[in-house]
């Protein structure tokens, strides 16, 4: 009787060309940052600088999942949050950064923000961390870290609220809002959002109060309106609702 063949074994695989080999894995990319970075550091070893670079990138990678996995542990709204914060820095303290330094720089902090907004749209992951980015070389205190970390978890709330928001106006369920509802929403929120504080929390929960009976008032009027502006996917929802929480995220500089 002959051996049944192993399903997905290499065999079974379609071949691949070189050039589609090194894009899946990004080397072209990354062969590009490092021969840039030799460029304009002349390091008097480069060798030894290309070593270095990818034992740190092994770590930074490593080090930055390690700690996004302990900070998802559990919501922001509960008190061990602050201590899963707290041991996700010290975590990311083991990264080395220069020879013979260890530490977290803000290239390591990005790093971690952009994986916490991994499933944010792209252009409200850009607008926040224009506020709460640091210098690539910057040395981040533990205060800096958790006021980032912490602003990215509100977000992401405040993202998913968004999205309920949105099917509760798509009824008839074809992926679009109606612009002059999502308008009209926009300006309740704004309203909402106008006599707190600069603080994150606070704006989350003003996003939550909005008035119920206001709201329907307000989208009553907004479908008594005979103008016709088209509709909003619910990524262009998402970003404009995001614009009016980023607009109280205060600048770290």
């Amino acid at each position: 009787m002959a051996d049944k063949k192993k399903p997905n074994s290499a065999d079974d695989r379609p071949q691949e060309t070189d050039r589609q080999f090194l894009e899946r894995y990004s080397i072209g990319t990354l062969m590009k940052d490092v021969l840039g970075k030799i460029v304009s550091n002349r390091p008097k070893d480069p060798i030894t600088f290309l070593s270095d670079y990818f034992d740190s990138l092994e770590d930074q990678s490593n080090l930055v999942l390690k700690a996004r996995n302990i900070i998802e542990m559990t919501h922001h709204s509960r008190p061990v949050f602050e201590m899963n914060v707290r041991q996700a820095y010290d975590i990311m303290l083991k990264q080395k950064v220069g020879k013979r330094l260890y530490g977290v720089n803000g290239t390591s902090y990005t790093d971690l923000i952009k994986t916490l907004c991994r499933d944010m749209p792209q252009p409200v992951t850009t607008k926040l961390l224009k506020k709460i980015e640091c210098l690539d070389y910057e040395a981040i205190t533990f205060d800096v870290f958790k006021s980032g970390v912490f602003t990215c978890c509100v977000l992401q709330d405040y993202v998913k609220l968004c999205e309920m928001l949105f099917n509760s106006l798509d009824f008839q369920s074809s992926g679009k809002v109606d612009k002059i509802l999502s308008d009209v929403v926009n300006e309740q929120l704004k309203a909402a959002l106008a006599n707190t504080r600069t603080d994150a929390r606070k704006i989350v929960e003003a996003g939550y109060n909005l008035g119920p009976d206001g709201l329907f008032y307000a989208l009553e009027r907004g479908m008594r309106s005979k103008s016709q502006l088209g509709g909003q996917t619910l990524e262009q929802f998402t970003i404009e609702i995001c614009d009016a929480f980023l607009s109280k995220v205060k600048r770290l500089r």
